[in-house]
Protein backbone atom coordinates (compact mmCIF):
# COMPACT_ATOMS: atom_id res chain seq x y z
CA UNK A 1 0.00 0.00 0.00
CA UNK A 2 2.71 1.96 0.59
CA UNK A 3 4.18 1.94 -2.58
CA UNK A 4 0.93 2.08 -4.09
CA UNK A 5 0.72 5.50 -2.58
CA UNK A 6 4.18 6.38 -3.20
CA UNK A 7 3.80 5.68 -7.11
CA UNK A 8 0.16 7.69 -7.12
CA UNK A 9 2.09 10.77 -5.58
CA UNK A 10 4.97 10.49 -7.75
CA UNK A 11 2.50 10.75 -11.18
CA UNK A 12 0.67 13.00 -9.61
CA UNK A 13 4.29 15.17 -9.11
CA UNK A 14 4.54 14.66 -12.87
CA UNK A 15 1.45 16.16 -14.37
CA UNK A 16 2.06 19.01 -12.03
CA UNK A 17 5.64 19.21 -14.13
CA UNK A 18 5.99 22.58 -12.20
CA UNK A 19 6.94 23.10 -8.41
CA UNK A 20 5.53 26.83 -9.05
CA UNK A 21 2.07 25.31 -9.72
CA UNK A 22 1.42 24.38 -6.36
CA UNK A 23 0.25 26.49 -3.44
CA UNK A 24 -0.81 27.33 0.08
CA UNK A 25 -3.71 25.36 1.85
CA UNK A 26 -7.00 27.05 0.01
CA UNK A 27 -10.67 26.52 0.79
CA UNK A 28 -13.42 28.23 -2.17
CA UNK A 29 -17.20 27.59 -1.28
CA UNK A 30 -20.15 28.44 -2.83
CA UNK A 31 -21.29 29.51 0.68
CA UNK A 32 -22.64 32.63 2.18
CA UNK A 33 -22.09 30.95 5.79
CA UNK A 34 -21.52 34.15 7.14
CA UNK A 35 -25.22 35.19 6.50
CA UNK A 36 -26.18 31.70 8.30
CA UNK A 37 -24.63 31.82 12.10
CA UNK A 38 -24.24 33.40 14.98
CA UNK A 39 -22.70 33.36 18.39
CA UNK A 40 -24.65 32.07 20.96
CA UNK A 41 -22.88 33.53 23.72
CA UNK A 42 -20.59 30.56 24.37
CA UNK A 43 -19.81 29.22 21.11
CA UNK A 44 -20.29 29.92 17.39
CA UNK A 45 -23.02 27.99 15.57
CA UNK A 46 -23.61 26.84 12.12
CA UNK A 47 -22.21 28.84 9.17
CA UNK A 48 -20.03 30.64 12.08
CA UNK A 49 -18.51 27.79 13.30
CA UNK A 50 -17.77 26.26 9.04
CA UNK A 51 -15.65 29.64 9.09
CA UNK A 52 -13.91 29.11 12.25
CA UNK A 53 -13.29 25.47 11.71
CA UNK A 54 -11.99 26.61 8.03
CA UNK A 55 -9.31 28.98 9.11
CA UNK A 56 -7.95 26.38 11.93
CA UNK A 57 -7.52 24.38 8.97
CA UNK A 58 -5.63 26.81 6.87
CA UNK A 59 -3.39 28.14 9.68
CA UNK A 60 -2.88 24.11 10.49
CA UNK A 61 -1.68 23.76 7.02
CA UNK A 62 0.96 26.48 6.53
CA UNK A 63 4.48 26.23 6.62
CA UNK A 64 6.76 28.12 8.95
CA UNK A 65 7.59 30.44 6.12
CA UNK A 66 3.96 30.88 5.44
CA UNK A 67 2.61 31.90 9.07
CA UNK A 68 5.40 34.52 9.79
CA UNK A 69 2.78 37.50 10.04
CA UNK A 70 -0.02 35.18 11.78
CA UNK A 71 -2.26 37.96 10.45
CA UNK A 72 -5.43 36.94 8.80
CA UNK A 73 -6.30 39.65 6.07
CA UNK A 74 -10.44 40.17 5.55
CA UNK A 75 -10.86 41.50 2.34
CA UNK A 76 -14.22 43.22 2.06
CA UNK A 77 -16.08 42.74 4.66
CA UNK A 78 -17.37 45.92 6.89
CA UNK A 79 -16.71 46.10 10.38
CA UNK A 80 -20.39 45.48 12.63
CA UNK A 81 -21.81 44.61 9.64
CA UNK A 82 -23.43 40.71 9.29
CA UNK A 83 -20.37 39.68 7.22
CA UNK A 84 -18.13 41.80 9.42
CA UNK A 85 -19.36 39.82 12.70
CA UNK A 86 -19.53 36.51 10.96
CA UNK A 87 -15.71 36.36 10.27
CA UNK A 88 -14.60 38.37 13.70
CA UNK A 89 -16.36 35.70 15.62
CA UNK A 90 -14.97 33.26 13.67
CA UNK A 91 -11.78 34.34 14.26
CA UNK A 92 -12.23 35.18 17.83
CA UNK A 93 -13.41 31.79 18.73
CA UNK A 94 -10.55 29.94 16.75
CA UNK A 95 -7.05 28.71 18.45
CA UNK A 96 -5.49 31.29 16.40
CA UNK A 97 -5.57 34.43 18.59
CA UNK A 98 -4.11 31.94 21.56
CA UNK A 99 -1.05 31.53 19.24
CA UNK A 100 -0.28 34.78 18.62
CA UNK A 101 -2.58 35.79 15.86
CA UNK A 102 -4.07 38.88 15.26
CA UNK A 103 -6.99 39.61 12.29
CA UNK A 104 -7.24 43.51 10.02
CA UNK A 105 -9.55 44.18 7.87
CA UNK A 106 -9.64 45.77 4.43
CA UNK A 107 -12.25 47.77 3.03
CA UNK A 108 -12.98 50.01 0.08
CA UNK A 109 -12.09 49.21 -3.21
CA UNK A 110 -9.03 51.82 -3.25
CA UNK A 111 -7.68 50.40 -0.03
CA UNK A 112 -8.38 46.90 -1.53
CA UNK A 113 -6.13 47.78 -4.59
CA UNK A 114 -3.54 48.87 -2.52
CA UNK A 115 -3.41 46.05 0.00
CA UNK A 116 -2.77 43.62 -3.29
CA UNK A 117 -0.12 45.70 -4.08
CA UNK A 118 1.89 44.98 -1.25
CA UNK A 119 0.47 41.28 -0.39
CA UNK A 120 3.06 39.26 0.68
CA UNK A 121 3.86 36.53 3.63
CA UNK A 122 5.47 39.14 5.45
CA UNK A 123 1.67 40.78 5.89
CA UNK A 124 -0.31 38.16 5.51
CA UNK A 125 -0.52 34.83 6.06
CA UNK A 126 -4.49 33.90 5.91
CA UNK A 127 -6.04 36.14 2.80
CA UNK A 128 -10.08 35.74 3.28
CA UNK A 129 -12.24 37.14 0.25
CA UNK A 130 -15.66 37.98 1.77
CA UNK A 131 -18.84 36.62 0.13
CA UNK A 132 -20.52 39.04 -2.77
CA UNK A 133 -23.88 40.24 -3.12
CA UNK A 134 -25.49 38.20 -0.35
CA UNK A 135 -24.42 39.18 3.14
CA UNK A 136 -24.80 42.93 4.47
CA UNK A 137 -21.55 44.45 4.27
CA UNK A 138 -19.74 41.84 2.20
CA UNK A 139 -17.89 43.23 -1.08
CA UNK A 140 -19.76 45.41 -3.51
CA UNK A 141 -19.19 45.86 -7.08
CA UNK A 142 -16.21 47.97 -6.89
CA UNK A 143 -14.61 45.80 -4.25
CA UNK A 144 -15.26 42.90 -6.09
CA UNK A 145 -13.99 44.68 -9.63
CA UNK A 146 -10.81 45.09 -7.34
CA UNK A 147 -10.19 41.65 -6.03
CA UNK A 148 -10.85 40.50 -10.04
CA UNK A 149 -8.35 43.02 -10.75
CA UNK A 150 -5.78 41.62 -8.63
CA UNK A 151 -6.05 38.19 -9.48
CA UNK A 152 -2.15 38.04 -9.95
CA UNK A 153 -1.50 38.79 -6.69
CA UNK A 154 -3.59 36.28 -5.42
CA UNK A 155 -2.03 33.60 -7.11
CA UNK A 156 0.87 35.27 -6.18
CA UNK A 157 0.25 35.16 -2.49
CA UNK A 158 -0.89 31.58 -2.59
CA UNK A 159 1.89 30.17 -4.41
CA UNK A 160 4.89 31.57 -2.02
CA UNK A 161 6.36 33.70 -4.83
CA UNK A 162 7.32 31.07 -6.82
CA UNK A 163 8.02 28.64 -3.47
CA UNK A 164 5.40 26.94 -2.69
CA UNK A 165 6.35 26.19 0.94
CA UNK A 166 5.95 29.80 1.57
CA UNK A 167 2.44 29.82 0.11
CA UNK A 168 0.01 31.81 2.24
CA UNK A 169 -3.64 30.35 2.85
CA UNK A 170 -6.52 31.34 0.79
CA UNK A 171 -10.59 31.49 1.93
CA UNK A 172 -13.16 32.92 -0.15
CA UNK A 173 -17.03 32.35 -0.28
CA UNK A 174 -19.94 32.76 -2.48
CA UNK A 175 -19.96 35.52 -5.20
CA UNK A 176 -23.46 37.13 -6.57
CA UNK A 177 -23.33 39.75 -9.56
CA UNK A 178 -21.00 40.87 -12.01
CA UNK A 179 -17.75 39.68 -12.15
CA UNK A 180 -18.89 36.98 -10.11
CA UNK A 181 -15.44 35.06 -9.06
CA UNK A 182 -14.05 36.34 -11.97
CA UNK A 183 -10.15 36.56 -10.21
CA UNK A 184 -10.54 32.61 -9.89
CA UNK A 185 -11.94 31.69 -13.12
CA UNK A 186 -8.57 33.79 -14.49
CA UNK A 187 -6.33 31.88 -12.50
CA UNK A 188 -7.99 28.46 -13.37
CA UNK A 189 -9.58 28.55 -17.13
CA UNK A 190 -12.08 26.08 -17.55
CA UNK A 191 -13.82 26.25 -14.26
CA UNK A 192 -17.58 27.65 -13.49
CA UNK A 193 -19.29 28.97 -10.55
CA UNK A 194 -22.85 29.35 -11.54
CA UNK A 195 -25.28 31.04 -9.36
CA UNK A 196 -28.22 29.32 -8.47
CA UNK A 197 -29.95 32.39 -8.04
CA UNK A 198 -31.55 34.94 -5.05
CA UNK A 199 -32.75 32.60 -2.21
CA UNK A 200 -30.29 30.30 -2.96
CA UNK A 201 -30.63 26.19 -1.84
CA UNK A 202 -31.26 24.98 1.60
CA UNK A 203 -30.35 21.05 0.89
CA UNK A 204 -27.54 20.50 3.62
CA UNK A 205 -23.42 20.18 2.68
CA UNK A 206 -22.01 16.62 3.86
CA UNK A 207 -18.25 16.52 3.03
CA UNK A 208 -16.38 14.32 1.33
CA UNK A 209 -13.59 11.77 1.93
CA UNK A 210 -11.21 14.46 0.82
CA UNK A 211 -13.31 17.36 3.04
CA UNK A 212 -13.16 15.15 6.09
CA UNK A 213 -9.39 14.46 5.86
CA UNK A 214 -8.84 18.75 5.23
CA UNK A 215 -11.51 19.70 8.14
CA UNK A 216 -11.05 16.94 11.07
CA UNK A 217 -12.81 18.70 13.48
CA UNK A 218 -15.66 19.48 11.47
CA UNK A 219 -19.10 17.30 11.17
CA UNK A 220 -21.63 17.06 8.73
CA UNK A 221 -23.54 18.28 11.79
CA UNK A 222 -21.62 21.41 12.00
CA UNK A 223 -22.49 22.26 8.20
CA UNK A 224 -25.76 21.93 8.50
CA UNK A 225 -26.67 25.35 9.24
CA UNK A 226 -24.59 26.35 7.12
CA UNK A 227 -26.99 26.92 3.99
CA UNK A 228 -28.69 27.82 1.96
CA UNK A 229 -26.07 28.24 -0.67
CA UNK A 230 -25.46 30.21 -3.65
CA UNK A 231 -23.43 29.01 -5.61
CA UNK A 232 -21.27 25.76 -7.04
CA UNK A 233 -18.79 24.98 -9.27
CA UNK A 234 -17.93 22.47 -13.03
CA UNK A 235 -15.97 22.26 -15.63
CA UNK A 236 -12.03 21.58 -14.95
CA UNK A 237 -11.47 22.52 -11.46
CA UNK A 238 -7.87 22.11 -11.88
CA UNK A 239 -6.05 20.52 -9.23
CA UNK A 240 -8.79 21.65 -6.78
CA UNK A 241 -10.07 18.54 -4.48
CA UNK A 242 -13.89 18.40 -4.09
CA UNK A 243 -13.92 18.58 -0.25
CA UNK A 244 -18.02 19.63 0.53
CA UNK A 245 -21.40 18.25 -1.89
CA UNK A 246 -24.71 18.41 -1.39
CA UNK A 247 -27.90 18.04 -4.08
CA UNK A 248 -29.65 21.26 -5.63
CA UNK A 249 -33.24 21.03 -6.03
CA UNK A 250 -33.09 18.71 -8.81
CA UNK A 251 -31.19 15.74 -6.91
CA UNK A 252 -28.46 15.96 -8.56
CA UNK A 253 -24.98 16.18 -6.66
CA UNK A 254 -23.25 19.99 -6.92
CA UNK A 255 -19.58 20.60 -5.78
CA UNK A 256 -19.93 23.19 -3.03
CA UNK A 257 -16.61 23.37 -1.41
CA UNK A 258 -12.91 23.64 -3.31
CA UNK A 259 -9.54 23.24 -2.13
CA UNK A 260 -6.98 21.21 -0.31
CA UNK A 261 -4.26 21.28 2.12
CA UNK A 262 -0.45 22.57 1.34
CA UNK A 263 0.47 21.70 -2.06
CA UNK A 264 -2.35 22.56 -3.64
CA UNK A 265 -2.69 23.46 -7.27
CA UNK A 266 -3.93 26.80 -7.65
CA UNK A 267 -2.19 28.52 -10.60
CA UNK A 268 -2.68 25.78 -13.12
CA UNK A 269 -3.21 27.45 -16.86
CA UNK A 270 -1.21 30.15 -16.81
CA UNK A 271 1.24 31.68 -19.10
CA UNK A 272 4.49 29.04 -18.28
CA UNK A 273 2.54 26.80 -15.82
CA UNK A 274 1.10 23.19 -16.56
CA UNK A 275 -2.37 22.65 -18.20
CA UNK A 276 -5.34 22.37 -15.26
CA UNK A 277 -4.99 18.61 -15.85
CA UNK A 278 -6.72 16.30 -12.90
CA UNK A 279 -6.12 13.21 -11.16
CA UNK A 280 -8.55 10.33 -11.65
CA UNK A 281 -11.55 10.61 -9.04
CA UNK A 282 -10.29 7.52 -7.67
CA UNK A 283 -7.07 8.80 -6.88
CA UNK A 284 -8.10 12.18 -5.77
CA UNK A 285 -8.70 11.84 -2.20
CA UNK A 286 -5.69 9.57 -1.69
CA UNK A 287 -3.49 12.79 -3.55
CA UNK A 288 -5.62 15.08 -0.96
CA UNK A 289 -4.48 13.34 2.15
CA UNK A 290 -0.81 12.88 1.12
CA UNK A 291 -0.98 16.19 0.90
CA UNK A 292 -2.15 17.03 3.97
CA UNK A 293 0.08 14.49 5.67
CA UNK A 294 3.40 15.94 4.25
CA UNK A 295 2.96 19.13 5.99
Amino acid sequence: MKQKLGRLVTSFALVLGSAAAQAGPVIIDGTDANDHGSFNGSANVAGWLYMQRALENLASNLSAGASVAKTVTVVGANVGTQAGNAIDSAFALAVLPGSGWSLVHVDGAAAIGTFFSTLSAATSSILYIASAGNSSGDLDTSELAAVNANAAAINNFVGGAGNALNGGGLFSMAETGTGAYGWLTTLIPGIVFTDVGSGGIGNNITLTAAGVAAFPALTNADLAGADPWHGYFSGNLGGLSVLGVANDNSGISRNLILGGGAGTVFNCGQTGQPACDVPEPETLPLVAIAGLALV
